[in-house]
């Protein structure tokens, strides 16, 4: 999911959560209709996990790493802390994180090991989503470029689905395989990864990929209009049936825009 800072990005992944009331619409989760949080909590709860953009802010400064962990894992289970340091250690693991940091507390560890634990904490329960909000905007590169390496090889081992949510495309470009393009609290566009990239149709994802590759300095800032495209002011291509809300099209197989042009 991608889109500009303030467009509705992390509003989206807290309504999935359950954290934010429905306006309308449903959230499905492999065939079943979750929408109705109270009555869905439990499974949301453990189905659909979330790793913030600052770990710093993620972790209980006063509570240990396997405490941290530890409370994650007996929300759904009755475990002893005896029986459940075996888990935990092979959560670190899994993350690549020694186990002698279980007995640490935030403060003594780095932003990528922070991050790590917040990684691990996220899929010690085994869910089938794990929603990624700017993952690594508070990581040095070389950090960054680590944990996007280890977030690949958790997503081919095991099947998990993630909704990577930023706005660096080049991130999108290396780690996604399905793209959504959001323009204040609307999707423009949407389709697979290299369509895209390889043909943006929606005036808005093609601005964002210039951007990204420094093909242009700048996006211009304009207030959006309250009725029809919310691009309008901003779009290069506006003509008179723009001021009527665009409907969804979809141009090629799988690929989708709302946009008059087409």
């Amino acid at each position: 999911l991608v889109g500009e800072s303030g467009c509705g990005k992390t509003t989206l992944a807290k309504t999935i959560l359950g954290l934010y009331p429905m306006q309308e619409g449903n959230i499905v989760l492999e065939g079943r209709d979750i929408t109705d949080i109270k009555k869905n909590e439990r499974f949301i709860r453990k189905n659909i996990q979330i790793v913030f953009q600052n770990p710093y802010l993620s972790l209980d400064p006063r509570l240990r790493v396997f405490s941290t962990l530890y409370e994650a894992v007996s929300v759904f289970r009755k475990i002893s802390k005896r029986a459940a340091q075996s888990l935990l250690e092979e959560a670190l693991r899994s993350v690549e994180l020694d186990r002698e940091l279980l007995f640490r507390y935030p403060h003594q560890l780095s932003g990528g090991q922070l991050q790590r634990v917040c990684i691990a904490r996220s899929l010690i329960n085994k869910p089938r989503l794990v929603i990624l909000d700017e993952p690594t905007s508070n990581l040095d590169i070389t950090t960054a470029i680590k944990v996007l390496g280890l977030l690949l090889d958790i997503q081919n081992t095991s099947g998990l689905s993630f909704l990577f949510i930023t706005h660096n495309l080049k991130l999108v470009r290396h780690l996604s395989h399905y793209v959504f393009v959001m323009y204040y609290g609307k999707i423009v566009e949407c389709g697979p990864k290299d369509m895209i990239f390889n043909n943006p149709l929606h005036p808005y994802t093609k601005l964002l990929i210039d951007a990204a590759y420094q093909r242009v300095k700048k996006i211009p800032e304009v207030s959006f209009p309250e009725e029809g495209c919310r691009f309008l002011q901003r779009c290069p291509d506006r003509r008179k049936e723009c001021s009527q809300l665009p409907q969804k099209l979809e141009v090629e197989k799988g690929h989708y825009v709302f946009c008059h042009l087409y």
